[in-house]
């Protein structure tokens, strides 16, 4: 959950990256070859754009620094604390 909105998180063939969000399908996807060490920081970082989708940062005309902190503050990270409990 981010924001209060279900992101889904698959695993799949991806060509020149290891993860992309699709927020048209509320979507992560990971890259099936994705070395064990990136898997964390490839999902945190997709969990970023997804949270600046969903606070609609991303579609402003300029990243305004307070906009940005905030949203990660209150968006991203409880959703991304949720997601390591859940992984312990």
């Amino acid at each position: 959950m981010v924001a209060g909105q279900r992101i889904k998180i698959k695993k799949t063939e991806l060509e020149d990256c290891y993860g992309q969000y699709v927020h048209d399908r509320r979507t992560i996807y990971l890259n099936t070859y994705l070395p064990e060490n990136q898997i964390i920081p490839t999902l945190r970082h997709e969990m970023l754009h997804a949270s600046f989708h969903i606070a609609g940062i991303s579609f402003c005309e300029n990243f305004e620094e307070e906009a940005c902190v905030r949203c990660i503050d209150e968006v991203f990270f409880p959703a991304y604390e949720r997601i390591l409990k859940r992984l312990k």
